[in-house]
């Protein structure tokens, strides 16, 4: 399989010819290499959007060429960024006015950039503590891109174990025993991208408010929402699960707008509750392009196009067509975790899949405590692992295996180890099915058909 090792310099390195080539030979080239590639729609553990209507691709295309840091030349791509932020900004409850918004590179950038701002509040609030190293409280369900702000800011990351225990998301008790006065921040995941939940925002809120009221200490939130900033808006339960600003202790939120936004790779979103809680030392003035032009980032030159499908998206689809689509993933995300545990071969981590009353207590998905799980507090993916009375069957199977076999067929379906997040802090090993919009039923059938064909051909 291969891995970021194989992007390591070949013993025998490729050089730019001498003379150039015929365009169709180049590109025939380009593409025969590119067959062996899994067709991207078939890709089941990616959270990106992979299909996208005509007009989309050509207005994307149109864009492309266009340089968001440009604004005086492409004011049509600054405006869309604009409305796009405004468009959020209420969609999360942020107040009428003073907050502040931008397009990133994705979330990971986003995350960076939240993560900085509350190191660089701390130090203004603090310049003379005698630890001149702060600490961020991070989930063990945490992306990886919050572990980067740690190591890439010189921030002391304490990591809050999660498990069975914990229903894998973050506990405020425990976020509670690693607090201290050089803490930046709490980082918050709506969304895991390990089993998809949505980790208790709310609860972490009322203790960070109790913990100022007994210390002092305003300790801000960020919520990263890279893939459920563009599900939990559109689901039922949004009232009664808060989660974005209509919590005071969230100073920042952030999403991909290519996942769930389902806008062309790559566009995050990153809104702030005030634009005065960004020190000002870290909005840069550049005046060498035509006009002036304030900058938070960590890049500068970017393409245009994945704002200019993310406007249009909004604008297409509307509340309707994003809570229609939020709809459908969950509905198949049940769908598909109701076959999985009908085969007795397997067990959901994932909060989708309703009791089901011939499998053993076990064998049921534990976190599943509404009825239906049509609207559970999670994205639509499906996370699953051997069923207890399975791994006593067949103690030789391993869920790797499955995930290789489903690979040759063209179905990619990430298979990884959660460490010590078992009730007893025993590993587990797990397999997931990203559902996205564009994933048909026919689909679907066909990942289900392939696991259950897979799993018996390695029992036999």
């Amino acid at each position: 399989m291969p891995s970021n090792e194989s992007l390591a310099p070949s013993s025998q390195p490729f050089k730019i010819p001498l003379e150039g080539a015929l365009t169709d030979t180049v590109s025939a080239m380009v593409e025969k290499e590119m067959e062996s590639d899994t067709p991207p729609l078939r890709d089941l553990g990616r959270f990106t959007t992979t299909k996208f209507d005509d007009a989309t691709t050509e207005l994307v295309r149109k864009a492309n060429i266009r340089n968001q840091a440009c604004v005086e030349e492409y004011p049509s791509i600054a405006r869309f960024q604009q409305r796009c932020v405004s468009i959020l900004a209420s969609l999360w409850n942020a107040p009428p006015t003073g907050y502040f918004g931008i397009a990133t590179t994705g979330s990971s950038e986003a995350v960076l950039l939240g993560g900085l701002t509350m190191k660089r509040q701390w130090q203004m609030k603090s310049p003379n503590s005698p630890n001149p190293r702060p600490n961020v409280i991070i989930g063990a369900n945490a992306h990886i891109c919050v572990n980067k702000f740690a190591d890439y800011f010189d921030v002391e990351a304490r990591i809050v174990p999660v498990s069975d225990r914990t229903g894998f998301t973050i506990d405020a008790k425990a976020v509670r025993q690693n607090l201290d006065d050089n803490t930046v921040g709490v980082f918050l995941t709506l969304g895991t991208t390990y089993t998809g939940h949505y980790d208790p925002i709310h609860s972490v809120s009322d203790m960070l408010d109790d913990y100022e009221r007994q210390t002092g200490n305003s300790i801000p939130i960020h919520v990263d929402a890279a893939s459920g900033g563009f599900v939990a808006p559109f689901s039922s339960n949004n009232n009664s699960f808060i989660w974005d600003f209509r919590l005071p202790r969230v100073q920042s939120i952030n999403s991909s707008g290519h996942k769930y936004g389902q806008a062309p790779m790559a566009v995050g979103w990153m809104i702030w509750r005030e634009k005065e809680r960004i020190p000002q030392d870290l909005l840069l003035e550049s005046s060498y392009l035509r006009g002036s032009h304030t900058n938070f980032s960590l890049s500068f030159s970017r393409s245009g196009g994945p704002v200019a499908g993310q406007y249009y998206n909004l604008y297409r689809l509307g509340m309707r067509g994003y809570r229609e689509a939020a709809q459908r993933a969950r509905e198949r995300a049940q769908w598909l975790s109701t076959r999985l545990h009908e085969t007795g071969y397997f067990a959901c981590l994932s909060d989708h899949s309703p009791p089901i009353a011939s499998l053993g207590p076990k064998d049921r998905s534990p976190l599943c405590h509404n009825k239906g799980c049509t609207d559970a507090l999670a994205i639509p993916i499906v996370v699953f692992t051997f069923s207890d009375r399975f791994r006593e069957l067949y103690p030789q199977v391993r869920l790797p295996a499955v995930s290789d076999a489903m690979h040759d067929l063209k179905l990619s379906i990430p298979s990884y180890t959660l460490g010590g997040w078992g009730a007893q802090g025993q590993n587990i090993d797990v397999i997931r099915v990203v559902v996205r919009d564009e994933m048909t039923t026919e689909l679907l059938e066909e990942v289900f058909s392939g696991l259950r064909d897979v799993v018996e051909s390695l029992i036999r």
